[in-house]
């Protein structure tokens, strides 16, 4: 089953607009098609973005426990949403990075 953009605590990529390809996570449901979104940096859990279910790209790993009641009262979610947010990211980096057109021409003219 492919993971829905829709369910709190979901980690996701952003696929349209200025903060395109940055790795968020769910925060709050506004309707069936828009989400709210914070990364803990840039967008806190104070002030989360709106963001459409369709310009996001969920992954299948999910972050609920930085969410945690425990963690919005100590005032430590958006340290615990970027914690959960480097560990997952740490795994997918490990992949080889492709090279854009840019620089293969850059490596050519060296």
């Amino acid at each position: 089953m492919k993971a829905q953009a829709n369910e709190i605590g979901r980690v996701v990529i952003s696929k349209q607009g200025h903060d395109k390809d940055r790795v968020f996570v769910v925060v709050a449901l506004v309707d069936e098609s828009y989400v709210l979104i914070a990364d803990g940096n840039t967008r806190k859990l104070a002030s989360p973005k709106k963001k459409k279910c369709k310009h996001l790209r969920a992954l299948p790993d999910c972050a609920a426990e930085a969410l945690s009641p425990q963690h919005r009262q100590a005032g430590t979610a958006d340290a615990a949403i970027r914690k959960a947010l480097a560990l997952l990211t740490a795994h997918a980096n490990t992949q080889p990075k492709r090279i854009t057109n840019k620089e293969e021409c850059a490596l050519v003219q060296e």
